[in-house]
């Protein structure tokens, strides 16, 4: 069970997220969960930087969907 201040960093981590790219990929919410594990959640630039190193590290699968806003 996750701690209530970690739920709501991965928010915050996932909010940042949305409005940098402007939809909804699956992968934001593993991506979310590690950078609150890993201390990450200082700036928006240090979330993009780990969000595009995730994407990298973790293509999407080629049957999965975005969601736009």
């Amino acid at each position: 069970m996750q701690s209530q201040g970690r739920q709501e960093n991965r928010t915050g981590i996932l909010e940042t997220l949305l409005r940098n790219e402007g939809y909804l990929d699956p992968r934001m919410y593993e991506c979310a969960d590690y950078c609150a594990g890993a201390g990450i959640l200082y700036t928006s630039t240090d979330v993009i930087k780990a969000w595009e190193h995730w994407k990298e590290q973790h293509p999407r699968p080629g049957n999965s969907q975005i969601n736009r806003l």
